[in-house]
């Protein structure tokens, strides 16, 4: 790669690592951020209602990834990808500012939820955009730039954990619920400034410069008319991803506590997986530009079914130590996290691939990272089994599996193809 096309895949890679530090933040003080905002005389707990503002803008996610995603394809990559960074970025800044319910009173939750609906629109555009520059930044190694961009997300995951660690470990819990949840916000807004500024820097992608004969004025219509089906593939392989998230970030946390697990012990363990996670991506996904890109991901599939009820029916007797199973987790969960998101990319052509990579990966992995954990919950409480949660695992790993065989790679289309030749034939004059 140049040196102009390393420094676009740097700058394009801080889009996803930025929505989930935002997302996982909140996640993290849901509670302190309910006590700030919502008064105790509703009779609904304030975690419940703070809950509900984080899961609103999961569900605006979709929205907002079919919306941009409509807007990369018809006015550039390039201009959704600098917008929705300010927006995301002011949105997350305001959010450490805003003023309590006893300062605002009834405004100050309205414009909370406000803030939450226009950052996850924002988002929704952020990690498709990343993906979608990687892919048509360097033809020869996609799925080792679309990794890059993925070991970046899971570095933001590690680093909004650790911040949340050392929140909980130098102040009390009356200065977290005061201001040490603003600190987190605070940070991701002017981190997310500055990826701004950056991304003013970027030039727009060469394979879609070179399409302007075979640009849409309604992507989305093309989208839903001529590749329906690799849209739906490409959010059924999703899932899988959205999965191992939700599982083992998300609902194992309170799910080993009632295992007699230590807080810190589980905290030690999520940590072995982030950094085994983002570390197996980069081999991962390299093996998906040296191998059939498929069959690499119905592989972590498979081992993916077949890991889950391990590690839970291990967790759930001690049969190992806990830092070694999530270990494990993250070299397995590498394979299909590593392979799934330049799979989607190249299943769509580049007049529509912006809004083909947004509507897929946005309706699978809000679905998955919304329900896994309300629907693993559920299980053990129904069925008063421990091991239960591997069956959510099991079930998006099958459906993710049948999803892989409907993975096919795009061939350039010849209007494009010519274009492009046209355009290197002007240079050369």
């Amino acid at each position: 790669m140049t040196a102009h096309q390393r420094w676009t895949i740097l700058v394009a890679s801080t889009g996803g690592a930025l929505e989930v530090f935002d997302f996982v933040i909140f996640g993290f003080f849901a509670r302190s951020i309910g006590s700030e905002f919502f008064p105790t005389v509703t009779g609904v707990p304030v975690e419940t209602l703070s809950f509900t503002v984080l899961a609103i803008g999961y569900l605006s996610r979709p929205v907002g990834g079919i919306l941009l995603g409509r807007f990369g394809d018809t006015h550039g990559r390039r201009l959704v990808f600098i917008s929705s960074a300010m927006i995301a970025s002011v949105s997350t800044l305001l959010i450490g500012i805003l003023p309590s319910y006893a300062a605002w009173g009834a405004a100050a939750p309205a414009l909370l939820l406000v803030l939450r609906l226009m950052q996850g629109l924002c988002l929704g555009g952020e990690l498709p955009g990343a993906v979608v520059y990687a892919v048509e930044t360097a033809r020869g190694r996609p799925g080792l730039l679309c990794g890059i961009v993925f070991v970046a997300v899971n570095l933001a995951l590690l680093l909004a954990t650790s911040m949340n660690l050392v929140m909980q470990w130098v102040l009390t819990p009356g200065q977290v619920n005061a201001f040490g949840w603003r600190i987190g916000f605070l940070l991701g807004g002017m981190v997310g400034l500055l990826s701004f500024a950056l991304r003013r820097t970027l030039a727009e992608t060469d394979e879609y410069a070179q399409a302007i004969g075979a640009r849409h004025r309604e992507p989305l219509a093309v989208l839903l008319r001529n590749h329906f089906a690799p849209l739906m593939t490409g959010a059924a392989a999703s899932l899988l991803a959205g999965a191992s998230g939700g599982i083992f970030i998300g609902f194992a946390p309170g799910h080993l506590k009632k295992l007699q697990y230590d807080t810190q012990q589980i905290a030690s363990a999520q940590t072995c997986y982030l950094i085994a996670l983002a570390a197996c991506i980069l081999v991962t996904a390299h093996a998906g530009d040296l191998l059939p890109r498929r069959y690499v991901f119905r592989l972590g599939t498979v081992l993916s079914a077949l890991f889950a009820p391990f590690f839970f029916i291990a967790a759930a007797r001690h049969y190992a130590s806990l830092p070694a199973l999530f270990l494990m987790a993250g070299v397995v969960s590498s394979i299909a996290n590593g392979t799934f998101a330049c799979a989607i990319a190249e299943m769509f052509p580049v007049d529509v691939r912006f809004s083909g990579v947004a509507t897929a990966m946005n309706l699978g992995l809000s679905a998955s990272l919304g329900l896994t954990p309300l629907a693993a919950n559920f299980l053990v409480s129904g069925l008063h089994w421990m091991p239960a949660p591997a069956l959510v695992m099991v079930l998006c790993s099958a459906i993710a599996c049948a999803a892989s065989f409907g993975m096919k790679r795009e061939r350039r289309r010849p209007d494009i193809v010519a274009v492009s030749r046209n355009s290197r034939w002007q240079e050369r004059r």
